[in-house]
C-alpha cells in the first residue's frame, strides 16, 4: 500500500515537471487565421462594407458583406497590391455582387490570380494589399488588408548555430517523462506484489 501511495506521488511529480516543461518552451505562436479588412466609401459613393480574408490550406477565402450599393446593381471586388489611391495594376478578381432591392450585396468565394491560381493569405495579409469594390466603372469603395503578426518578416536573418533551443525546459520535461514512468512502474509492481 506504501509503495502504491509513493508510485502515485512520483507519478504526479513527474506529470507536473512536464506540464510545466511544456509551458516554458512556449511552442510555436499560433499563426492567425483570419484577417477583417473595412471597406470604406470612395468619394460620396455611399457604398461600405466589410471582408474577411481566411485562410484554406495554401489558398485564401474571401467573404464580402457591402452595402449602399444601387439597388440591383452589378458589383465587381478586387484585390491589389498598393493602395487605395494607388493600386496596382495587377489583380486578383473576387466573387462578383449583386445588390439587392436594399442595395446590400453578399459573396464568397476563393481569391484567384488570373482566375485560376490560389493565392496564399500570408501573400495578402501584408499591409501591403487593398480590396476594392467597382460599379459602374467607378470604384466605389475600398479597405487596406491589414498585415497579421504570422506574415510580419523579420528584419535581419536568424541566428545558426548555438543555443537556439531551450535546453533547461527540455530536461525538465525529460525528466518528468522518467518521474512519471517511473512512478507508473513502481505503482503496477506494488500492484503485482499484492496479488
Amino acid at each position: 500500500m506504501q509503495l502504491e501511495k509513493t508510485a502515485l506521488r512520483i507519478a504526479r511529480i513527474g506529470l507536473s515537471v512536464l506540464a510545466v516543461a511544456l509551458l516554458s518552451l512556449g511552442g510555436v505562436a499560433l499563426a492567425q487565421e483570419f484577417v477583417d479588412v473595412q471597406l470604406d466609401a470612395v468619394g460620396d459613393s455611399g457604398v461600405s462594407g466589410t471582408a474577411r480574408l481566411t485562410v484554406a490550406g495554401e489558398a485564401t477565402e474571401v467573404s464580402l458583406d457591402i452595402s449602399g450599393l444601387d439597388p440591383n446593381a452589378e458589383a465587381q471586388a478586387s484585390l491589389h497590391a498598393g493602395t487605395c489611391d494607388a493600386p496596382s495594376a495587377s489583380f486578383s478578381a473576387l466573387p462578383n455582387l449583386t445588390a439587392d432591392a436594399n442595395g446590400n450585396a453578399s459573396a464568397t468565394g476563393s481569391v484567384l490570380f488570373q482566375g485560376s491560381e490560389n493565392v496564399a493569405f500570408q501573400t495578402v495579409a501584408d499591409g501591403e494589399h487593398i480590396i476594392s469594390i467597382s460599379s459602374g466603372g467607378q470604384v466605389v469603395a475600398c479597405g487596406v488588408i491589414p498585415a497579421v503578426a504570422s506574415v510580419q518578416q523579420p528584419s535581419q536573418l536568424p541566428e545558426t548555430g548555438g543555443a537556439g533551443f531551450p535546453l533547461g525546459p527540455a530536461i525538465a520535461g525529460i525528466l518528468g517523462l522518467g518521474a512519471l514512468a517511473a512512478g507508473l512502474f513502481l505503482r503496477e509492481r506494488g500492484r503485482r506484489t499484492l496479488s
